[in-house]
């Protein structure tokens, strides 16, 4: 009975909490065109067709999860995406549970659901308040080591659900790559712990062969392998979450990071245990997770989940001595006290979670709110009601937004598809026009702009107000439409400043997804 009350709150408190707050992902838009047309055409895209600078055949290694997304708006509303953000979650947090009750002789040492929960709002936190791709990663990739776990400890049959994992995970997300190495990594710990480790040789093997499936076929392989070593230093979520411009952001993470890493400390120096007796798959795992999110706020979610996971057993080890020893000091020994205590407790804490989380997730007000400070919809709008057609310069945060409400009648420059469509030198033409920097106009000059949207907060801004072949022709907080001068109208029509406009219309696209129109 416990175990089912657990498991269900688990997944009432994570479904809950997703409720609340939901911002559209920037490459969200970017996958419900993707997910549209494979749905309506029973194919994948294979080469863009919504910028007009240079693409080279689209990879789209996230195919799967836009047929997930797009099926789930169009039969779900702004309510299906949310919930199946909540329910990708949840599982992840279910799965982490399953990991750790591995190893307990006892289950029910395995059910500190505040302990989850805790891990569950610090990796919300890090994956942000939006559906993304990155989730269904974040599940598969505790499912592989759900699995290999099980396979230290267990029995090594469990190996053979890797490949047939792997077979959809590299056709639903190119983070699938992660599960090559942490195959690799369990192979070494194993090594270095003189255990049997051939078998993950072979499965590493089998699910290197199992990418192969996929509708691009080797092409695809080599892109993954390429994409996965590309350097993004201009893109914010691989940066460092202790770069000194977010020195003060992710402090959730930060928090989490400190005290696991010092659970890890304080329990190794305090059983005094020496190299021989060391776990060294689980020690790399660690290492490897600390290292990847301390370089990249990506990668911050793996850390959570994985070490929160692995190290649940040091936690508690030193959390209750802690107890041990103030109920030492306090000369606490009634048994029915405590016994009390600790059921007033339970009580507490699952009727907190569970009360922050059922209105939400009972809520038919589920709603993905979209704003003036994260996208120009004012500017967009104005394009759209003003016909200003062409080719549409736009940052590449907003380039994914700007097709899926202008498209056919403006083509973008760049979006968040990156390396899966663009040469990646192109990002770095687009930082130098918005810094004005090198030959900064070359983009402008080298390839036919019809309109521009430019942030203000960018110093091309200025630059392009006072340029003699552009002419401002909208303006608002957060950014300027600029038209070549010789096209300025006598007269334009503005845009709705509702809030309830935008976010009533904001899945409003004039894109077919008909073969014939792309």
């Amino acid at each position: 009975m416990k175990k089912i009350l657990f498991i269900i709150t688990i997944f009432i408190f994570c479904i809950g909490m997703c409720c609340q707050y939901n911002y559209p992902d920037n490459d969200l838009w970017a996958r419900l065109i993707a997910g549209g047309y494979i749905v309506e055409n029973l194919e994948v895209l294979k080469y863009d067709f919504l910028s007009y600078t240079p693409t080279h055949p689209w990879y789209d290694h996230e195919w799967g999860a836009s047929v997930f997304f797009y099926l789930a708006l169009k039969y779900f509303g702004d309510s299906g995406l949310i919930i199946l953000r909540g329910l990708l979650v949840a599982l992840t947090v279910f799965i982490c549970f399953k990991t750790v009750e591995i190893r307990k002789p006892q289950a029910t040492h395995a059910y500190n659901i505040l302990y989850f929960a805790v891990m569950f709002l610090v990796a919300l936190k890090s994956i942000g308040p939006t559906i993304r791709c990155l989730l269904f990663t974040c599940l598969l990739f505790a499912l592989f080591i759900y699995l290999l776990e099980r396979s230290r400890f267990e029995n090594k049959k469990y190996l053979i659900f890797l490949p047939i994992i792997m077979l959809f995970w590299g056709n639903i997300h190119g983070g699938c790559m992660s599960g090559l190495g942490i195959l690799s990594i369990y192979t070494i710990g194993e090594f270095l712990n003189k255990k049997p480790f051939k078998e993950y040789i072979y499965s590493a093997l089998a699910c290197t062969a199992v990418l192969f499936i996929n509708p691009y076929g080797f092409e695809y392989v080599k892109f993954l392998f390429f994409a996965a070593t590309m350097n993004r230093e201009y893109i914010t979520e691989w940066t460092s979450p202790f770069h000194p411009r977010y020195i003060t952001e992710y402090i959730r993470y930060k928090i989490y990071l400190v005290i696991m890493l010092l659970t890890q400390i304080i329990y190794l120096l305090k059983n005094k245990i020496k190299y021989e007796k060391l776990d060294k798959t689980k020690i790399l795992l660690i290492v490897l997770m600390t290292y990847l999110s301390i370089t990249h706020i990506r990668h911050q979610t793996f850390f959570i989940f994985t070490v929160g996971t692995l190290l649940y057993d040091e936690f508690y080890f030193i959390f209750n001595s802690i107890i041990e020893f103030i109920k030492t000091k306090l000369k606490i020994e009634n048994k029915d006290f405590i016994s009390n205590f600790t059921l007033v407790k339970e009580i507490t804490v699952y009727f907190i979670l569970l009360m922050v989380s059922i209105p939400t997730l009972i809520s038919t007000n589920k709603e993905i709110r979209i704003t003036e400070t994260e996208y120009p919809r004012y500017a967009i709008e104005f394009i759209k009601i003003n016909k200003i057609t062409g080719n549409l310069f736009i940052n590449f945060d907003w380039g994914s937004y700007a097709s899926y409400k202008l498209y056919p009648n403006n083509l973008i420059v760049m979006d968040g598809r990156y390396e899966e469509v663009y040469d990646p030198n192109l990002l770095m033409e687009l930082k130098n026009f918005h810094m004005v920097k090198d030959d900064w106009y070359r983009i402008i000059r080298d390839y036919k702009t019809d309109v521009m949207i430019i942030e203000k907060k960018y110093p091309v801004y200025d630059k392009i107000i006072n340029h003699s072949d552009w002419k401002l022709v909208f303006e608002n907080n957060l950014s300027g439409i600029f038209v070549p001068i010789n096209n300025v109208k006598e007269k334009y029509v503005y845009p709705s400043n509702e809030d309830d406009y935008y976010n009533k219309t904001k899945f409003n696209t004039d894109i077919k997804y008909k073969r014939r129109d792309f």
